[in-house]
Parts: C-alpha cells; sequence; structure tokens
C-alpha cells in the first residue's frame, strides 16, 4: 500500500542535495528544490455526479415563539440591580488592590472568566501604569518571579502594548 502510494508521487517533488567533492554530514545549507510540480487528481468521468443522500429531518421543536415563552427565574429587576452592586464591588476591589502582582491575577481572572468587558477602562488604567512604571526603573515586585514576569509580559502584549523580550 505505501509502495502505490510513493510510485503516485512524481519523483520531481523531492528535494535534492547537492555537496562539494566528498559527502559531508555538516553541508546541509545547499538545499535545493530541483522542480516543484502539483498534482490534480482528475475523475475518469467528468460528467459524473455525485448524488447526496437527503436525510429526512423534521421540523425542530424549538420554535421561536416556544423559546420566548420560557421563563427564566434571573430575569426580574432584582437580578439586574444585584448585578450592577457586583460589577460596583469588583471595580472597587480593583482600585483597593495595591500590589500589582495581585492587579495582574484579577485581571487575568476577569479575562478568564469572561467578564473582562465590563471592566476595559480600567484594565486600560492598570495595565498602562504597569506599563509606564516597568520602562521607568526596575520593578522589585517581579524580581526573581518567573510567574509575575511570565503574567506580566502576556498581558502587556494581550493589550497591545510593546513589551522587549
Amino acid at each position: 500500500m505505501a509502495l502505490s502510494l510513493l510510485t503516485a508521487v512524481p519523483s520531481s517533488s523531492f528535494i535534492r542535495l547537492h555537496t562539494k567533492g566528498t559527502s559531508n554530514r555538516s553541508n546541509v545549507n545547499n538545499l535545493s528544490v530541483v522542480r516543484a510540480s502539483k498534482s490534480v487528481a482528475k475523475a475518469n468521468d467528468s460528467d459524473q455526479k455525485i448524488v447526496r443522500r437527503s436525510a429526512n429531518y423534521h421540523p425542530p421543536t424549538w420554535e421561536y415563539d416556544y423559546i420566548q415563552s420560557l421563563k427564566s427565574d434571573y430575569l426580574g429587576e432584582s437580578f439586574n440591580e444585584q448585578a450592577i452592586r457586583l460589577l460596583g464591588e469588583v471595580r472597587m476591589m480593583l482600585e483597593k488592590v495595591v500590589d500589582p502582582l495581585e492587579k495582574l491575577e484579577l485581571i487575568d481572572t476577569l479575562q478568564r472568566l469572561g467578564l473582562s468587558y465590563h471592566f476595559q477602562d480600567e484594565t486600560k488604567r492598570i495595565l498602562e501604569d504597569i506599563h509606564i512604571r516597568a520602562d521607568q526603573s526596575k520593578a522589585l515586585w517581579k524580581e526573581g518571579n518567573l510567574y509575575a514576569t511570565a503574567l506580566e509580559f502576556r498581558l502587556l502584549r494581550q493589550h497591545g502594548y510593546n513589551v522587549t523580550q
């Protein structure tokens, strides 16, 4: 089976090594492709049509009106107020945290939970502050801490800041 597949590939698509004089294994820099060709498989009969079988699908039971008629326990006004209150608490957490590593961990957690879009302004302000302070002086909070350095690097790069490796 493998032999028949190998013979189907044209020999002109293989890479040939050119060596000078003796066969030296370290002389691999002279790689060149002799000739590239593209092989296209053609059907024997061009008029042949593939007939697609049709499955007898039944109409879905989840109609739009049915879905709209479903009731949710979390649509009340009290839940909207609770969500707004919790967003305010998270904003206060972002303001209160002093340690840059804790701020970065909080931003990372919000991203992992899928809630970071609520806090884009705060995230931008915190990362801008960390980026400016990293340029001005050597940050002692991440010295010798590979986790802190990697987290700072990843978050700054994700948000479009130019950080050197």
